[in-house]
């Protein structure tokens, strides 16, 4: 079985990150109950025309915050707890203070959380655990309920994501408070989370193709561009996570400190507005999430922009720092716009002594030469064509496709998104890149046809929704990695699985058996 984050060094071998702890799981279950109840009342708050348009934001937010909890400390979850049961309690009493104003007949709720004043977190908690250990669920209704949770996850950061271009969705907003409230149903309403999982998938969708839309308009055209990974003598500033905007104003405000991307950010080097620091030097560290590795061995000031869900060394401090609306425990929180500590950090460090050339790479594509490409494909010999994902590119996933392409017919055309073979196209787990070019795809090649088949080689709440619209599409043949326990459960994902016609990845001869002889998913 081939697994998306089994890497030489990484988190889930360094600290065993890669499970739940219990009071994680109790505390999502806490969070869960405390944001199902505020839907509630929102919802029915509407009703009656009252509306909470900014609580309704919070909701979206905190759910998304949820992706990194591992990374909390207590008093972290304390705050978030009460602050949450605060929100209920004031939209509860607003709802009843209409109500009894407009002489409307009040809903409740039949099962609600109550917390008093002298409850600890450990009392919280252990009131989560039992509220988990008395759930009663079969197989099937487990699935769909920590489906439709992790599809929330998903929707709810793609949303966050917008907000960072002053961009919103009203209908994915309402889409998000109407899915979580289905778990205030009293008897479990499959059908209704079947069709909202359906519905947060293609609007997920939606929300990825705003957000290409918005990353050109600010930062300009993404092209194909040549990246270093060499480093250079001198104090250095290290920026990890996904948010081009944190990026960005780092580097407009630290002219004369060397700046090196980090994980997705090397994305950014494809971007025109990227293009003209001359203080941007190139892309550190491996591409499979080696936080502890990199973090270690950087020696600068490090950046964590918002919305990263990375789990971090506890042992290195001093010079981590974030923009997140939460940060992880131990790093500095700073006020986004401001990086004068990150600065201050960068040249008291050691720097780099003498720097390391390494070979560089390219990354982005080229629209023109890729659907070129596409057109050039003659689809009446009904040639195999291999689709590989956005990746972690582990050693582990290189071994496989190897071995994969040494055994594929003739015929066959191979299209990756970070496999790194002579016409791959590296986009740094872009999504809304990988939508672009999957459109483009689709234009010539339906996603229906028989010998079209994706490899999705990486885990998390994003690519779950991206299988779940492949399947939408009517994609046949879709091969996933292992997911990690903290992404989705394993049995419910065997479960998932089977739902949705999908394949596990397990060795590419049988894999490639089962693709040549349209063989149904076991």
């Amino acid at each position: 079985m081939y697994y998306s984050n089994d890497y030489d060094y990484n988190e889930c071998i360094g600290r065993g990150m890669c499970s739940i702890a219990p009071n994680i799981s109790s505390y999502q279950e806490i969070m869960l109950i405390l944001l199902r109840s505020i839907a509630f009342y929102i919802i029915n708050c509407e009703k009656i025309g009252l509306n909470f348009e900014k609580l309704k934001v919070d909701v979206v937010k905190r759910i998304a915050n949820l992706i990194a909890t591992n990374e909390y400390t207590d008093e972290q979850l304390l705050n978030v707890i009460i602050q949450h049961y605060k929100d209920y309690i004031f939209i509860k009493r607003e709802y009843i203070k209409e109500c009894k104003a407009k002489d409307i007949t009040k809903k409740d709720l039949a099962k609600v959380l109550k917390l008093t004043p002298n409850m600890v977190l450990s009392d919280i908690l252990a009131l989560g655990h039992k509220l988990l250990a008395n759930k009663k669920m079969d197989s099937l209704q487990k699935c769909y309920y920590e489906l439709l949770f992790v599809m929330l996850k998903s929707v709810s950061l793609s949303l966050v994501k917008l907000y960072d271009y002053n961009i919103t969705d009203k209908t994915a907003l309402d889409k998000i408070i109407e899915g979580i409230n289905l778990y205030n149903y009293s008897r479990f309403p499959l059908k209704k989370i079947q069709k909202s999982i359906i519905e947060l998938a293609k609007t997920d969708k939606i929300l990825w193709e705003l957000r290409q839309q918005a990353q050109e308009n600010t930062f300009g055209k993404s092209s194909k561009t040549h990246v270093s990974l060499s480093t250079t003598p001198g104090k250095a500033i290290l920026v990890s996570g996904s948010n081009l905007f944190d990026l960005y104003n780092l580097l407009e405000t630290s002219k004369d400190i060397p700046v090196y991307s980090h994980g997705d950010l090397l994305i950014a080097h494809t971007f025109e507005k990227f293009k003209k620091f001359k203080n941007f030097k190139g892309h550190f560290g491996t591409y499979n999430d080696n936080y502890i590795l990199d973090y270690a061995t950087f020696p600068g000031a490090v950046l964590i922009t918002k919305h990263a869900t990375q789990n971090i060394e506890f042992l290195i401090r001093g010079r981590l720092f974030t923009t997140a609306e939460i940060p992880q425990k131990g790093v500095i929180k700073i006020d986004t716009n401001n990086f004068s500590q990150v600065m201050d950090a960068a040249q008291k460090s050691k720097g780099f002594s003498k720097g390391r050339k390494k070979e560089g790479l390219e990354v982005g594509f080229d629209i023109e030469e890729f659907s070129k490409r596409i057109d050039s494909i003659n689809l009446e010999n009904n040639p195999y064509i291999f689709v590989i994902g956005i990746s972690n590119y582990s050693t582990q996933q290189a071994d496989y496709f190897d071995n994969l392409l040494k055994q594929i017919p003739a015929n066959s055309h191979l299209i990756s998104f970070s496999y790194p073979y002579k016409d791959a196209i590296n986009i740094a787990n872009n999504f809304p890149l990988q939508l672009t070019a999957l459109e483009i795809l689709f234009k010539k090649i339906p996603a229906t046809y028989d010998n079209l088949v994706f490899f999705i080689t990486k885990c998390d709440p994003n690519t779950i929704s991206g299988m779940i619209n492949l399947k939408i599409s009517g994609a046949k043949n879709i091969f996933i990695s292992d997911c990690k326990p903290n992404v989705i459960n394993p049995t419910v994902m065997t479960t998932f699985i089977k739902l949705y016609g999908l394949n596990q990845m397990t060795h590419p001869t049988k894999d490639l058996e089962k693709i040549i002889n349209k063989k149904e998913p076991a």
